[in-house]
């Protein structure tokens, strides 16, 4: 029995190689074309790729976005507003892969045919989107393109669909941008365009924020404002924005050249069509109000459509203690503030963020009559109960178990004089 069973064996063996070494490519891992081909559709979405590969054959890499609401190559929306949609692709050519292409295809009632293309402003796609910036019938569609060895600069790119029976993509505008957002500054029915512009080569101006709005007659773009940033900021991180007191106002958290982070706070004048930064009831411009030393950006806090942003404050009663023995400098504490009118109103949360970004803190009245040190070279948060370091009432660790796994370890020294559980006090601390 065991002799069959090895024989059984021996000849599924020599089949296998058989099966693997056979010259009829029964099953090609190394194919090119296999690699590079679009992936199969299925369903009414392989009439698409047919319709696609018919216009521009099947040696071709097809280019996802890799932010925004739409993350794959084949963008479905009803462009045109007729009822039906289109579909836009992306893709690049094998022999040009520095080259991305835009391509659309239309639906007739029977079939999906070829209706334009056009080679786009870069090699790869981080965002597609859809706008009414001329209030005519159609969308705009903004693309923003970067090229490989370059995330810093991008391209945004609006086109426009030719009305029927004319078949084609017309470009409207090619902006050099840093990031872009689309609103009805002006109240008046009609989005305008706000885009960061980066223009190292000028440095008395390195960022600005400028504002353009269409003009259907011309079918072009009118400059609207524009407004510097401050001197030290270096990339800007993020764009927010809400309504208050009947303007819009627009939150930009920056990095700035030396490490550090502020918020430039500005609104939209509707009667002036400016933007200019806000200020407190004292004159005092909101955004030198904002520097900070941690990574920390505007949010909407309480979901009340209010966008929060983040102001430092020293707790004297503290140190952090780092490597250089001239370095020892208070603890900042993050609290987060909002707009009422022209005052500044805080919220009763208050974090201290570890200074490598690792966790937060929160930090709130319950730590009145502690003196707190952060320890930088051991991620180490402890409190004591006296300013002269003896044992710590309890302390909040910092581990990095693998690359992608953390932890944060509660000791509890003196159990008697502290009146959290450690459950309680784990619930203070969130890793970033």
């Amino acid at each position: 029995m065991k002799a069959i069973r090895s024989a059984v064996k021996t000849v599924l063996l020599f089949a296998l190689i058989a099966l693997l070494c056979c010259s009829c490519s029964f099953i090609d891992f190394t194919s090119t074309d296999s690699l590079i081909r679009p992936p199969k559709l299925t369903g009414e979405n392989a009439l698409i790729q047919q319709a696609f590969e018919k216009a521009v054959g099947k040696d071709v890499m097809l280019v996802s976005p890799v932010s925004g609401d739409f993350r794959s190559a084949f963008v479905q929306y009803d462009i045109d507003r007729n009822g039906t949609d289109e579909t836009l692709v992306f893709y690049c050519r094998t022999e040009s892969p520095d080259e991305a292409h835009l391509h659309l295809l239309r639906f007739n009632g029977e079939q999906w045919y070829s209706a334009g293309d056009v080679t786009g402003n870069g090699s790869e796609v981080y965002s597609v989107s859809f706008f009414d910036l001329d209030k005519t019938v159609g969308y705009e569609i903004a693309v923003t393109w970067t090229v490989s060895d370059s995330k810093r600069n991008k391209t945004l790119s609006l086109y426009k669909i030719a009305s029927l029976p004319e078949e084609r993509i017309d470009q409207l505008s090619v902006l050099q941008i840093y990031d872009y957002m689309v609103c009805d500054f002006d109240f008046d029915g009609q989005q305008e365009l706000l885009y960061l512009m980066d223009n190292g080569a000028d440095q008395e101006q390195p960022f600005k924020a400028n504002m353009i709005k269409m003009d259907p007659a011309e079918g072009g773009f009118a400059f609207v404002c524009e407004l510097q940033l401050q001197l030290s900021v270096n990339v800007p991180v993020k764009m927010s924005f809400d309504i208050r007191d009947g303007h819009y106002r627009l939150y930009i958290d920056c990095m700035n050249y030396d490490g550090s982070y502020m918020t430039e706070v500005l609104w939209f004048d509707t009667a002036e069509l400016v933007l200019k930064r806000a200020q407190d009831a004292e004159g005092n411009v909101i955004s030198e109000m904002t520097g900070r030393n941690a990574a920390v950006f505007s949010e909407d806090l309480n979901n009340d459509r209010i966008i929060e942003f983040p102001v430092q404050r020293p707790y004297e009663n503290s140190a952090v203690y780092t490597k250089d023995p001239d370095g020892e400098a208070p603890m900042q504490l993050i609290t987060f503030a909002r707009l009422q009118r022209d005052s500044l109103n805080y919220l009763s949360r208050n974090y201290f963020y570890a200074p490598g970004g690792e966790f937060r803190f929160k930090a709130d009245a319950f730590l009145n009559g502690y003196f707190a040190a952060y320890d930088a070279a051991n991620k180490e948060l402890r409190f004591y109960q006296t300013d002269v370091p003896e044992t710590p009432v309890f302390t909040v660790k910092y581990v990095s178990l693998t690359p992608a796994e953390q932890e944060i370890f509660i000791e509890i020294t003196e159990p008697a004089v502290f009146r959290y559980s450690k459950e309680q006090l784990k619930s203070f601390v969130e890793i970033l």
